[in-house]
């Protein structure tokens, strides 16, 4: 087994201990006493709140600390940060807004089959406050036979659709709306609010990992202000946030926030969610995100198990992150399998050729990237398989070479 990266020290000191223990909905009592301890050894809480902003924390770290009120805190800080989590508060209201709206003009009048996950649905569904979550967007999943309604209406409401991300440019013509509803994984959109939308038609970045008609048909029903809309079951969920948010290294600690609440909710069956990661393949990301989301509590452990077991591993990764500029992140995106792991030992070893395959399989589609450099009229873009064929072949006859 091996850690997911190497670059970058891993801090473990007072405030970092402290960061990973306040990033979670509630603090039991055993938590707190933690906590106050900690607090006592905090030396600079600038830093402190720099980083917890920079990680998509502070809302977190700002209720527990008004609760706890530590001594060492200076009143002016904590008015600060209070100003802040008002405004990221006020920024979540709005993404939930944002997905009633969006629910309400372009999911309920096709009665398309879909899932909320991530942002603004997990935070409704597991946390006791829900706009303490920091958002930047709402992920939809949409089954393919509802994909086309579905992106149709909302370009006829007015949503703006992303062309090139890099860019920003935005879909202007017809030609280029066809491809992208026919050819995207993900479509990213925009409301007259600026509320960003992101319309999936599958779950992972670049391998076929999640059945997405067993999940759409495993949902859970919710109300959301004035909707009922579905979201993926807890079991899934958990299983997905852990592939996702291992991805990305943990690089956000409101990730590490979202463990603690799917784990600790009522609903959670840890034998189930285990089942499901097992036939998709996850069991080790899931085990590993179990045994880090217990230890994020646990600090006195850390010496003993950091990088030294798959939550350690995790657990390392969260830590070197904790400047919240993603540089660890892209650090290690070179090493990572397929786009989708940090490391091989992530998924069940007799799943590597099946997953090479299909994500080899999928790599053939054309892509919006290829169609900007050379758009082609729809009786054409056969020449965009071809082409991706010749650049895979090519790649592998490179890694013949190399081995």
């Amino acid at each position: 087994m091996k850690s997911l990266a190497e670059k970058g020290p891993a801090r473990s000191d007072a405030t970092a201990q402290l960061l990973l223990l306040l990033a979670r909905d509630t603090l039991s009592p055993e938590l707190t006493a933690t906590a106050l301890n900690l607090m006592d050894q905090i030396q600079d809480w600038e830093e402190l709140v720099i980083l917890a902003t920079h990680n998509a924390s502070l809302p977190f770290v700002y209720k527990h600390l008004f609760a706890l009120k530590p001594k060492s805190l200076p009143e002016a800080i904590l008015s600060d940060m209070r100003l802040m989590t008002m405004a990221q508060t006020f920024s979540a209201l709005k993404l939930t807004a944002g997905m009633t709206a969006f629910h309400r003009d372009c999911i309920a009048p096709v009665g398309a089959c879909h899932a909320y996950m991530k942002g603004p649905a997990l935070a409704h569904r597991f946390y006791r406050d829900p706009a303490m979550r920091s958002c930047v967007d709402v992920d939809i999943l949409v089954a393919e036979r509802d994909y086309a309604k579905v992106a149709r209406l909302a370009h006829a409401q007015g949503y703006r659709f992303v062309l090139d991300p890099d860019a920003g440019t935005f879909i202007e013509h017809e030609q280029d709306l066809s491809f992208a509803i026919r050819h995207s994984d993900v479509i990213s959109l925009f409301s007259k609010d600026n509320v960003h939308i992101e319309l999936h038609r599958y779950i992972e970045k670049s391998t076929p990992i999640f059945p997405v008609a067993r999940i759409l048909n495993e949902t859970h029903s919710m109300q959301v202000g004035d909707q009922t809309v579905q979201t993926l079951s807890t079991a899934w969920h958990f299983v997905y946030i852990t592939y996702h948010h291992s991805r990305h290294f943990w690089s956000r600690l409101h990730w590490v926030a979202d463990v603690d609440a799917l784990s600790t909710h009522p609903t959670f069956d840890r034998q189930e969610v285990l089942k499901i990661a097992t036939e998709v393949g996850l069991k080790p990301t899931v085990e590993a995100a179990i045994e880090f989301a217990r230890l994020t509590a646990v600090p006195s452990e850390w010496p003993s198990v950091l990088n030294q077991t798959p939550g350690g591993i995790f657990l390392d990764a969260a830590l070197r992150g904790l400047p919240g500029d993603s540089a660890f992140e892209l650090e290690s995106w070179d090493a990572m399998f397929l786009f989708d792991f940090g490391d091989q030992w992530q998924f069940d070893a007799d799943r590597k050729f099946s997953f090479w395959l299909q994500s080899a399989l999928r790599r053939m589609q054309p892509t919006v990237y290829q169609y900007i450099a050379k758009r082609r009229a729809r009786p054409l873009e056969w020449l965009y398989y071809l082409e991706n064929f010749a650049a895979l072949f090519g790649n592998f006859k490179k890694r013949l070479s190399a081995q």
